[in-house]
């Protein structure tokens, strides 16, 4: 789930002593204004804020962001005094206003066969107006986001590099304002380079999805953290930031209690957020469907949510008083987390699988030589003879490559026809075994590293990514947002 971690590092920058200067660039389409109108959303409750825009209207905007026009530059502009500044420094503007009365500066409002002499208000009114709310605001450390400077410059004919000089040293160098400068120029090196902080937003199509990316190239005097880049989503028109998270697990045993489910021919995928990923949006599969969850690639990353949502699967399942064999390669992992968290009459529905020859009634045995021979009808109905079918059956081509060898596909999927129509199976894969077992999955959940994110799908149409919430015990969730 998107949250504000990115925005507070953001107030945390424009909150240090003296003014700030960030500039904001990005294609369009990347979300630049959308990114800088939340930001002035999550700050001006605390802090003056100003939003000025180039474009013919901002109404578009008004129906994300309804407060908008009461900070709007069109809307404030009509109540600043139309008088002389008190507070705020305007040496450059003046030399600016000179510049263009000598005509060393040629913008499209001048005419210097008139020997007229224009002042700024007149020539470059918007500029004007962010100065009076600077001076209206003096010493509030007030927020003005200026969207965008290359549609200001086209305007009057002044280059963006003049405007950004005279407004960054006026106002945040010598007036304590802090300014946000949208940019549609993807590289302006003077800009970023006199700039106190740069923030690129791009997107791109990764394996036919589009994903958003945000990058904090500086911000002077904060670090930036070990990776400057957030993905983030523009679904219904906010900008939404996402959260790369640990997974931690209760350290104490819940409340838990076996609660036998009527629906004998559907199993439960473990988190709600899954609906989104099956047809007809439900959270559940039914009795002898083979899904697979596909790492395409591998990272600590993936391999972190691979377990979580594989261990919500295990838990709903077994509180649901239904069987579980775990025969992966994180099967120690989730046996430790079972073991902390849960009561023995929950556990028992519980069953790892390991070559090995120790004795317990929660561990099947492999001898390694047949995967058909080690999970024979009757040592299934052994282990599982307390628990309600259908069960679940877990497999990792990782721990089978290792137990059995690389050519173990054949016996799985002869194990595959003999256990289906107990339970459901679900295999983890890797990708360079994924292809050859794609062909007989129900559901195939694609997890995938960009950035120290993951994405997950299970078609074309959408790419949701993952995150964690938690309940009122601390239980760690999937929670799924779409990218859009």
């Amino acid at each position: 789930m998107g949250n504000n971690n990115l925005l507070d590092m953001l107030k945390t920058f424009f909150r240090q002593n003296y003014g700030k200067s960030l500039v904001v660039k990005g294609r369009p389409g990347a979300g630049k204004t959308t990114f800088a109108l939340e930001f002035l959303n999550h700050v001006r409750d605390e802090t003056p804020v100003l939003y000025l825009s180039a474009r013919f209207s901002d109404e578009p905007l008004t129906e994300q962001f309804p407060w908008l026009p009461e900070y709007s530059a069109k809307r404030v502009e009509s109540r600043l005094p139309q008088r002389d500044f008190t507070n705020v420094i305007s040496d450059s503007l003046g030399k600016l206003e000179k510049m263009i009365e000598e005509g060393n500066i040629s913008t499209q409002l001048t005419s210097h066969d008139t020997g007229l002499v224009l002042n700024i208000r007149d020539l470059v009114p918007e500029i004007q107006t962010i100065y009076d709310f600077v001076d209206k605001n003096y010493n509030s450390s007030p927020i003005i986001v200026l969207d965008s400077i290359d549609a200001l410059s086209e305007k009057y004919g002044i280059e963006s590099a003049t405007i950004f000089s005279v407004l960054h040293s006026d106002l945040v160098e010598n007036s304590g304002a802090n300014i946000i400068v949208v940019m549609e120029e993807m590289n302006n090196t003077k800009l970023e380079y006199f700039s106190d902080g740069v923030v690129s937003m791009d997107y791109q199509l990764k394996d036919d999805f589009l994903v958003r990316t945000l990058t904090v190239a500086k911000l002077r005097g904060m670090s930036t953290g070990s990776s400057p880049v957030w993905l983030y989503s523009l679904k219904e028109g906010r900008f939404l930031p996402f959260e790369r998270d640990s997974v931690t697990y209760p350290e104490n045993k819940l409340k838990t209690k076996v609660k036998a489910e009527e629906r004998s021919f559907e199993v439960p995928l473990g988190s709600d957020s899954f609906s989104k990923l099956v047809e007809k949006d439900l959270d559940r599969v039914p009795l002898g469907y083979v899904v697979i969850f596909h790492r395409v690639n591998k990272s600590t990353s993936v391999d972190q949510a691979v377990n979580l949502v594989k261990n919500n699967l295990i838990r709903r399942t077994v509180l649901e008083g239904r069987g579980v064999i775990d025969a992966t390669s994180s099967s120690y992992e989730t046996s430790r987390v079972m073991v902390d968290t849960m009561e023995s009459e929950v556990l028992k529905h519980y069953i790892t699988a390991e070559k090995s020859k120790r004795s317990s009634s929660y561990v099947i045995n492999l001898e390694g030589k047949s995967l058909v021979e080690d999970f024979p009808h009757e040592v299934i109905d052994f282990f599982m003879s307390s628990s309600s079918r259908p069960n679940v059956y877990l497999f990792s081509t990782d721990f089978l490559s290792f137990t059995y060898g690389n050519d173990f596909f054949g016996d799985l999927l002869n194990l595959i026809n003999i256990i289906r129509m107990t339970g459901i199976i679900v295999i983890v894969a890797d990708d360079e075994y994924y292809q050859k077992i794609s062909h007989y999955a129900n559901l195939t959940v694609h997890f995938r590293d960009f950035s120290g994110y993951v994405l997950l799908n299970s078609s074309k149409r959408s790419v949701f990514i993952s995150s964690t919430k938690y309940g009122k015990d601390r239980w760690p969730e999937v929670e799924l947002d779409e990218i859009v």
